[in-house]
């Protein structure tokens, strides 16, 4: 394997080859668009290609057979001696030679599990970065913010389920800023905003709290009020959070900028610096709206988790005065009343979750999971909430069938 070099990734087209690591793990799939130059640096950075070879034609894009050893019946080897054949005059005519049949691709892991798996790394990386050690850790943010595009990119049902199932169970710290990430791309994809702006949001939605990782867990269980150095620690998270990223090799000002002011409000009423209005970055106010959400929906030591239904009523009642209008509309209308991944009850009894947005905010379609009569379902069976049969009565506190939701993921498989 050679590296990648500078000319071959132009940024806006596909990649003409499958990009490794030096270790032989796959980091982006042939194919994959270079979105922008902070995803052409990860290339140049950690990208390992196969080399050129006579058998790939001198193209840098070898198929699978050829990663995995080219097939006898192309080299010849094994075929036996031509001129033994030439001379046989009673020989069967050759048959026409057949190229060997592609294996079929192999599948691309579920989104749903995937994001499983990135929390831990995530929450890895976040002690990293509070604790100032590792390398390329401003590069590990941006290599796990172009997966989770892709990821959304696929199937963003299963990305913003597989985060709203966790809800009931999780301290609030990695998997609420991976929450909050799948929410953000969601959005940035929905609004068409620029590829690099985008992708550095996305960045400083994985990482906007990173300087409260190391007391997340203790703040989040904490049912008495913040001692001083507490309160000193908080008031001052999103400062030090820039700090520590800048130790970690991060110099983006999009990405820099939406992390210092994620807690600014419209009217002047947030901190650090009290800014109002067009002094907000669009990226801020994007961070803050996601940070509200998701911070909501769950439980802490000292309420109940808040339903996604009235988390998004809550945000859309601030809209204008708290928080920006177009952005807290654009995201009830994009993720739904009733997000993915949301258990539910139905007008005839029975329950499920929420498995697909709808065309419409308020009727999304439900897998259900357990019967009318209370047993559970064989059959995940689809419902159109639509219909007036099946309409929403309302949200199921997750707890009540926790070990049933637990696992609902298959469900986007």
């Amino acid at each position: 394997m050679r590296p990648v070099s500078a000319e071959e990734v132009e940024i806006g087209k596909p990649l003409p080859w499958s990009v490794y690591d030096r270790g032989g793990k796959l980091l982006f799939a042939q194919g994959m668009v270079v979105a922008g130059e902070a995803h052409r640096a990860i290339v140049l950075e950690r990208g390992m290609v196969v080399p050129e070879s006579a058998s790939s034609g001198g193209q840098m894009a070898p198929s699978m057979e050829e990663l995995l050893g080219t097939p006898a019946s192309a080299t010849g080897e094994g075929a036996g001696d031509p001129d033994e054949a030439e001379g046989d005059d009673d020989a069967e005519p050759a048959a026409e030679a057949q190229p060997a049949p592609e294996p079929p691709a192999e599948p691309l892991p579920p989104v749903f599990a995937t994001l499983q798996r990135m929390r831990v790394e995530l929450e890895r990386l976040h002690t990293a970065i509070a604790e100032c050690r590792g390398e390329d850790l401003a590069l590990q943010v941006l290599d796990m913010a172009i997966r989770l595009r892709a990821l959304v990119a696929r199937d963003a049902d299963a990305a913003l389920a597989a985060m709203q199932l966790e809800v009931a169970e999780d301290d609030g710290h990695s998997a609420r800023l991976l929450h909050a990430a799948a929410l953000c791309q969601v959005m940035v994809q929905a609004l068409e905003w620029d590829e690099d702006e985008s992708l550095s949001l996305l960045a400083a939605a994985l990482t906007f709290d990173v300087a409260l990782a190391p007391m997340s867990a203790a703040l989040n269980r904490q049912e008495s009020a913040l001692t001083p150095d507490q309160r000193a620690i908080v008031d001052a998270h999103a400062q030090l959070g820039v700090e520590l990223l800048q130790v970690a090799g991060v110099d983006d000002p999009v990405w820099l900028e939406a992390i210092a002011n994620h807690h600014e409000r419209l009217d002047g009423s947030g901190y650090p610096r009290g800014l109002q209005g067009n002094e907000i970055c669009r990226g801020a106010r994007l961070l803050a709206i996601v940070d509200i959400y998701s911070a909501m929906v769950r439980p802490r030591a000292w309420r109940e988790a808040v339903h996604a239904r009235h988390a998004l009523r809550s945000l859309f009642l601030e809209r204008g005065r708290l928080v920006d209008e177009t952005l807290a509309t654009r995201l009830v209308r994009e993720i739904g009343v009733f997000p993915p991944g949301t258990p539910v009850q139905l007008a005839n009894g029975e329950v499920g979750v929420v498995w697909r947005r709808g065309s419409n905010a308020t009727h999304p379609v439900v897998a259900r999971l357990v019967n009318a009569n209370g047993t559970l379902a064989a059959i995940a069976t689809r419902r159109d909430t639509s219909l007036e049969g099946f309409a929403i009565t309302g949200a199921v506190p997750p707890q009540k069938y926790q070990l049933l939701v637990a696992g609902a993921g298959r469900l986007w498989e």
